[in-house]
């Protein structure tokens, strides 16, 4: 442990420092010896912002004011990826989420800490291979604080995460580029020029939803955002929130589908407030027991518990 800076007014002692890095955005947390965070921080310094893959200068100036030399740094995400600080290899699902502080890689050492980042997961599933960074750390933090050993659970975004967990075991997951298509529909094309609303509308949102049922696929269905404005049945500031009811409900019908379970266990959702509504109200349609967790209160305990399995933090 080392001594930080006051903290208000008191001076406070951190175990660690734990860090998710993406490929867009980062954030760190100042965790005390309980792991709870003391401080926190972010900023737009993602993977692809770093200049000449100078990643642990870059780390050192976000990071300078808590570093003391000896403090562990964990990070997960991205950071371990192929474009990232080190490669770190994925662990198969499946696999036990403890084996997560068994395989921490040790990516360098700045200001006389060194920092480690947490490998990723794949899953090599029925129809395709799946892989995920920093996921994997987020389902470990939400079952430490439900203090469970399974469930399933999703985390929505541009690529959602559907996982299923059992005995503290990572058994397998399903992949959907939902936020990714729906910003592609937004951003360019015939429906981009439909889509002006901000995409928050709750009925157009349900109505999406509802014309996701039925045996017709989602490229058809589609086009019906382009044929009902076109005939004055969907106002145009209400087809964004269409669009994204048609992306919501027709991941998570099939997610169902695979998982048909789900109707009866109920699924946790790992998110902003705004995920956790939109996906909430797609759930309640569905017949979905959806619960839900705000994504920045798994990650500290996450890697605070792996960091302690790990030895780089007492217990």
């Amino acid at each position: 442990m080392a001594v930080s800076e006051p903290y208000n007014g008191v001076m406070t002692t951190y175990s660690c420092i734990a860090v998710d890095w993406g490929s867009t955005n980062r954030r760190a947390w100042a965790l005390g010896a309980d792991g709870k965070a003391l401080q926190e921080r972010a900023d737009s310094a993602g993977l692809l912002a770093i200049q000449e893959r100078r990643f642990g200068e870059s780390l050192e100036t976000f990071l300078r004011d808590w570093l003391t030399p000896g403090l562990p740094v964990v990070m997960a995400g991205m950071v371990g990826s192929r474009m990232g600080w080190v490669e770190v290899p994925y662990l198969a699902a499946p696999t036990p989420l403890a084996d997560l502080a068994k395989a921490l890689t040790k990516a360098g050492r700045i200001a006389d800490s060194d920092c480690w980042i947490v490998p990723g997961v794949c899953f090599d599933g029925p129809a395709q291979p799946e892989v995920m960074r920093g996921e994997e750390c987020q389902m470990l933090g939400a079952l430490l604080r439900q203090r469970r050993t399974d469930g399933v659970f999703l985390t929505p975004g541009t690529h959602s995460k559907w996982v299923r967990v059992a005995d503290g075991k990572l058994l397998e997951f399903r992949t959907y580029i939902t936020g990714e298509m729906f910003n592609l529909l937004r951003q360019s094309g015939t429906l981009a020029q439909l889509m002006t609303g901000e995409g928050d509308d709750e009925a157009a949102f349900a109505q999406g939803v509802q014309a996701t049922a039925g045996e017709s696929e989602l490229l058809n269905r589609l086009f019906s955002a382009r044929s009902l404005a076109l005939f004055n049945r969907l106002p145009g500031d209400k087809i964004a929130s269409y669009v994204s009811g048609m992306l919501v409900g027709t991941e998570m019908r099939d997610a169902l589908a695979a998982w048909p379970d789900l109707g009866r266990s109920g699924v946790t959702c790992i998110g902003s407030a705004g995920m956790i509504a939109r996906y909430g109200a797609c759930a309640s349609l569905l017949g979905l027991e959806l619960h839900g967790i705000d994504n920045k209160d798994v990650l500290p305990p996450a890697l605070f518990w792996i960091a302690q399995q790990a030895g780089l933090v007492s217990r």
